[in-house]
């Protein structure tokens, strides 16, 4: 017989208004969690395209290198070209050039000196042999000649005429003779020339890989040049001329400078400083009239320099200056260069062959022309332009992470919640099957209310996201990342994933649960018996008091649903690992960064010489020399800078055991490159130069625990020997008092305690009041999954709690059987996963900072332990008291509902 309708339609409304309080707590955790998800994925689209239409719109360059000198029109010309100079060629003509402003004047000393030294004894010899000849030529025999010959010498010294005659002799004989050998010595000199020429030429083959037949990269080049002052009384501020050809900035408030003394700053370290337009700050001791807040277009983060692991919004700033403006400026001009490729590479595999292409033409280019590259960066390889886009498609990973994760936990919780409805009606769905109602019907039916929430609450957090979340999360970035204006766009991901995926993983997740069970026949529903296996024997519990046994009779018989509710517990545990151990980490490394450096100052030397060639001195008691150099740690997957110190024997400030008994192959290393790479003592390490193909292998000898920086510790006359430096040479001095008797144009960078402590303090900057935030979300969180599982866990019980109440028991009797048997397990499962959640937080923190210049570890305090602990049992203590009351409004009546 045709059935006209489906009747179970018209329970949902009833099912939904009488469990409203359930529904309406799941419902609107779902829609804060989509919400928040959609609005980040809506903020994340919106930037991201903002950010593409960028490159072009500000005309983002391709990358940009530094010089130590200006380069002249040749040098830029043959750079745009993109063609390697002929190395080969230039140090022939550079050692030809060299050969013939010394050989001569080198050849006529030599040659000087040896002739003088053999020509008096050839030309009295000759003297002798004509003065011989004479006389036998008037009839003297060569007996009596001979005797006579020292008379006639003595008296032709006496008289000048040997003289006259030894000055007319030198002058032709050294004229002749200097003609006859100066050939034959200047070929033999040339072939050594030509020799170290060769020598020279193999190793710029190896060092710049000049053997391989790489194709032109053409490019146009444009000067960005700038000049790093300071601002106020700590601040440094990175001034650029004004300019229209190459990394524009977006002007977000106010105009760009018209006037010498006008200036435009960027908009988030203006914000973090109090700066405003209008204002007038000082800058390298001129002042200037703010009429701008910008964001520069390869300054999306304000990163001071490349390698530093967290960019700087607090004491470091970029900003634009007229070109009399830049002019009013005093510091050093940084001679910095921006390149376009004329072809644009199709994905960053290409741009990293372009940018290694290149490179090595640059490299040639410059050398062949007598100057050095200061900094080499391709834009694929820039913190400053790729570190917020690269943190915002990690924020919509980790988003998506955290809504499928809960959501998930969600599903099962309303998945337990249909098992216990269906055993609970399991009579009358016998009935329904007997009557002719299918499986699908009925799964269909007991799909329908997760399903229907969990759309409802996908469609309202949505609306919610690109309203509300969307400018939440916007406002975010925008107080940690210098961003252009953007237009909010729609974002088709946005709703697969925080609609269709949700829903769908709902849907998936109860029917596999609701289904399993609808396989049983109608029979087993009418007699209740909804095991698949054979009912095994009551497990034989302790012989414990009453209360101890029935509570944990009532553990075993709610497993499951336990289970479910410790999964829930760690990880909000792992979320609060977070929330409190950043703060705590952070605050740990601002309090002691002064006792991790090993010197309160580094000064590096632009030379260890002056202008004048006299080495450059301190009087500074505690100064003390030291070498450095940056060499990359390579990995295909993230390349890092790792600074290498030469250390002097018994330094104060760099204590290597062992120092005199060290092998010129061994190291130290800091605890922080032992720690982010997994490397110990005995092992090897290898780094290479930056811009050669030249390798280093070093076995580790020790841990130094001093210090942040990832860094390579070994004597000085092994560093001197490892990397061919001149002994007299090195880098800067080390010291724990300010040195005031070295020229400011002498000095490169101060390394202070400012290099430590900034990355904490923008990071506290940024996260730390939501940390605190977070914290209270995490206690919410846990509220609502304890909640909703203990809820289920009551339902469950009701029989046996109306029961129990026939019998006499109190409702503080209940509370120890059933609510104190929860809340064992949830001190329980809260005392492993604070635990549990602070280990696996420690090792994501590692996974993230795998991917990031530097290292610093993370802390977690025993205190910290106890929050996070306190925290969830807060959490639960808010549940306790509904859970309370629930067990109070349970009827005597319901147990009498249930009898057969």
């Amino acid at each position: 017989m045709k059935k006209t309708g489906n009747p179970l339609i018209k329970r949902i409304p009833r099912e939904l208004l009488g469990d409203w309080r359930k529904y309406l707590v799941v419902g609107l955790f779902l829609i804060l969690t989509i919400g928040f998800v959609s609005g980040m994925y809506v903020a994340n689209g919106s930037m991201m395209q903002a950010a593409e239409e960028g490159v072009s719109k500000y005309k983002l360059e391709d990358g940009h290198f530094e010089l130590n000198k200006k380069a002249d029109e040749a040098l830029l010309s043959a750079v745009a070209g993109g063609e390697k100079a002929d190395v080969h060629q230039y140090i022939l003509d550079k050692a030809e050039k060299e050969f013939d402003e010394k050989f001569d004047d080198e050849y006529a000393k030599e040659f000087k000196d040896k002739f003088e030294e053999e020509f008096p004894e050839k030309f009295e010899e000759s003297y002798e042999e004509q003065a011989l000849q004479a006389m036998t030529a008037q009839g003297l025999d060569e007996n009596t000649a001979r005797g006579m010959l020292p008379t006639v010498l003595q008296t032709a010294k006496d008289d000048g005429s040997f003289r006259k005659a030894y000055d007319n002799a030198y002058e032709d004989a050294y004229k002749e003779a200097y003609e006859e050998n100066y050939q034959t010595a200047r070929e033999e000199a040339w072939e050594e020339v030509l020799t170290e020429v060769e020598d020279k030429y193999e190793e710029a083959v190896e060092k710049y890989e000049l053997n391989e037949d790489d194709a032109a990269v053409p490019v146009t080049v444009y000067a960005n040049f700038f000049r790093n002052e300071t601002e106020g009384s700590e601040g440094t501020i990175r001034v650029f001329p004004k300019t229209e050809e190459i990394n524009l900035a977006c002007v977000l408030d106010g105009r760009l400078p018209e006037k010498a003394e006008e200036i435009a700053v960027d908009r988030m370290h203006a914000s973090n400083a109090g700066i405003q337009n209008g204002d007038t700050i000082k800058v390298g001791g001129q002042e200037y009239q703010v009429v701008g807040l910008i964001a520069y277009v390869n300054y999306s983060t304000l990163h001071e320099k490349n390698s530093d692991m967290m960019f700087d919004a607090l004491k470091f700033d970029v900003a634009m200056v007229t070109d009399e403006g830049f002019e009013r400026l005093s510091s050093p001009i940084h001679y910095n260069y921006a390149w376009k490729y004329e072809s644009a590479p199709a994905d960053k595999n290409e741009e990293k062959q372009l940018s290694d292409r290149f490179m090595k033409a640059l490299l040639t280019q410059a050398v062949t022309s007598d100057r050095e590259i200061e900094n080499y960066i391709p834009r694929y390889a820039n913190a400053a332009v790729n570190f917020a886009t690269d943190d915002m498609g990690k924020d919509m990973a980790m988003g998506g992470v955290l809504l499928y994760v809960l959501i998930g936990i969600i599903a099962f919780i309303f998945a337990i919640t249909c098992t216990n409805t269906i055993s609970r009606e399991a009579s009358a769905i016998g009935t329904l099957r007997a009557s002719g109602y299918t499986r699908g019907e009925l799964t269909a039916h007991y799909l329908a209310m997760p399903v229907i929430v969990t759309l409802v609450s996908a469609v309202i957090g949505n609306i919610l996201g690109y309203t509300v979340f969307k400018n939440t999360v916007m406002s975010m970035y925008y107080n940690s990342y210098s961003l252009p204006t953007y237009q909010t766009i729609w974002n088709g991901t946005a709703f697969l994933r925080t609609t269709l995926l949700p829903v769908i993983l709902m849907f998936v997740i109860n029917l596999a649960v609701i289904a399993h069970m609808m396989h049983l026949s109608p029979l087993k529903f009418l007699r209740h018996d909804l095991k698949r296996r054979k009912q095994k024997k009551a497990m034989r519990l302790p012989r414990w008091r009453f209360f101890a046994r029935f509570r944990l009779r009532i553990i075993f018989q709610n497993l499951p649903n336990y289970l479910i509710l410790f999964v829930g517990v760690l990880f909000v545990a792992i979320m609060l690992a977070m929330a409190v151990g950043m703060p705590a980490t952070l605050k740990h490394y601002q309090d002691n960064a002064a006792d991790m450096m090993f010197a309160d100052y580094q000064y590096v030397l632009k030379s260890s010489e002056d202008d004048d060639g006299n080495v450059i001195e301190t009087q500074a008691a505690d100064a003390e020399i030291f070498d450095l150099r940056t060499l990359l740690r390579k990995d295909p997957a993230f390349e890092e800078e790792i600074s290498v110190y030469g250390v002097v024997e018994n330094s104060r400030y760099i204590e290597l055991p062992k120092y005199e008994e060290l092998e010129k192959s061994e190291v130290y290393i800091s605890s922080s490159y032992a720690d982010k790479y997994s490397v110990g003592v005995g092992d090897s390490i290898i780094l290479g130069e930056q811009y050669e193909n030249k390798e280093y292998t070093f076995r580790v000898a020790g841990i130094y625990d001093k210090g942040l920086s990832l860094a390579v510790f070994l004597p000085i006359e092994h560093y001197t020997d490892v990397f061919e430096t001149d002994e007299k040479e090195f880098t800067g001095y080390l010291s724990d008092t300010e040195i005031t008797d070295i020229e400011e144009k002498s000095i490169a960078t101060v390394i202070t305690q400012r290099e430590i402590t900034k990355m904490a303090d923008q990071l506290d900057h940024s996260m730390g009041a939501y940390m605190t935030y977070f914290q209270y979300l995490c206690i919410l969180l846990s509220a609502v999954l304890i909640y909703l599982l203990t809820k289920i866990i009551v339902e469950k019980n009701e029989t046996a709690i109306s029961m129990i109440k026939i019998l006499g028991f109190e409702d503080k009797e209940i509370f120890r059987l059933y609510l104190l048997s929860t809340t064992i397990v949830v001190v329980i499962a809260d005392a492993v996963s604070a635990v549990i959640g602070a280990l696996v937080m420690t090792e994501l923190w590692k996974m993230i900072l795998a991917q990031m210049s530097g290292y610093f570890a993370f802390m977690i305090a025993p205190i910290d332990y106890l929050k996070i602990f306190l925290f969830i049992f807060l959490g639960y203590l808010i549940v306790l008291v509904f859970d309370f009351r629930r067990i109070r409004k349970i009827p005597l009546d319901e147990a009498l509902k249930n009898v057969e």
